[in-house]
């Protein structure tokens, strides 16, 4: 809705907000590999061909080349203190890769245990996401409207006043809260099939709703 130009004119606003609870249908992870060696070359070396082998066990559970990408990338000096120099003495290089894997929520624990059993030693978390939000944040609009528009007439009624209107919507977005993160044991802690329980995602909507006061 365009919000109209207004002068000297009386209003009630309201916000509404909306929480609507919806079913996760895709997982993300984080699957990395992270090596050492005393070349910079040598740990790169090692962990591509290490890498190769992890996405190579993750595209056999059914997953595209799309939904796998690169998240991070590093190589970094090893260091060591020495007592009797008093200085940081070089030991060697470490190289990490970290991969993005977008699965099937149902598909997720075996993407995570296929790649560890191909050579990842570092995961940094999984996330439970919504692919397509809209019919949920359509609700959740809805909602929040119906609720802002409630409270104005709950007040204009309190007041003896007449509305008119509505001058103004605006939907209100908000940065959203960090998706809930979960963390696994280091690889050679594992055992079994690694458990995992999606829960629910919470998706918030909040509208600003302006109506005039007849007569102001």
């Amino acid at each position: 809705m365009q919000p109209r130009e207004f002068v000297n004119t009386k209003t009630i606003e309201a916000t509404g907000s909306s929480v609507v609870r919806a079913e996760p249908d895709a997982a993300i992870l984080r699957l990395g590999v992270t090596t050492q060696a005393k070349q910079p070359a040598e740990a790169v070396q090692e962990n591509a061909e290490r890498m190769v082998k992890v996405i190579a066990a993750v595209k056999q559970q059914k997953i595209p080349e799309s939904a796998i990408q690169t998240a991070d990338l590093q190589l970094e000096a090893v260091t060591k203190w020495d007592e009797d120099t008093q200085t940081e003495i070089l030991v060697g290089y470490r190289a990490t890769n970290v991969i993005s894997v977008t699965a099937p929520v149902a598909r997720a624990v075996a993407v995570y245990d296929a790649g560890v059993s191909a050579g990842v030693n570092t995961a940094s978390g999984l996330r439970f996401v919504v692919n397509d939000d809209k019919k949920y944040r359509r609700e959740g609009l809805g909602q929040a409207t119906k609720l802002a528009i409630d409270e104005i007439h709950t007040v204009a009624k309190a007041l003896g006043a007449l509305l008119d209107g509505p001058l103004m919507a605006q939907v209100i977005e908000d940065m959203p809260p960090p998706l809930p993160e979960y963390h696994f044991a280091a690889a050679d802690e594992l055992g079994a099939a690694t458990p995992i329980i999606p829960g629910r995602i919470e998706i918030t909507s909040r509208v600003r709703v302006i109506y005039a006061v007849k007569g102001a």
